[in-house]
């Protein structure tokens, strides 16, 4: 019965790690998300004689750099959590 106890501890211990991993990743993937759109804005704006136009000072192929460098990290973050989910529910059938 105690083995049991403690096999079903693990168990919870490994899914709240797991939630809290997800949540973590899922929060950064948004952030990184959001500041993605920054340069995109920023490359596209430029000359068309709006306050954007402070943006203007670095060559559009840089803000391009930038955004696709983002955007990198977004979709990386992105199939990180799917990765992660398929492991976890490998490991979760595998347990059952």
């Amino acid at each position: 019965m105690a083995k049991k106890k403690r096999v079903d501890r693990d168990a919870e211990k490994r899914r709240r790690a797991y939630l809290e991993g997800r949540k973590r990743l899922g929060q950064r993937r948004t952030v990184v998300g959001f500041l993605g759109f920054i340069p995109l804005l920023a490359s596209l704006g430029c000359g068309t004689g709006r306050p954007l136009d402070v943006f203007c000072v670095l060559p559009r192929d840089v803000w391009l750099l930038i955004w696709a460098a983002l955007f990198g990290s977004f979709l990386g973050l992105t199939i990180r959590l799917i990765l992660d989910r398929r492991r976890f529910n490998k490991t979760e059938q595998r347990a059952a």
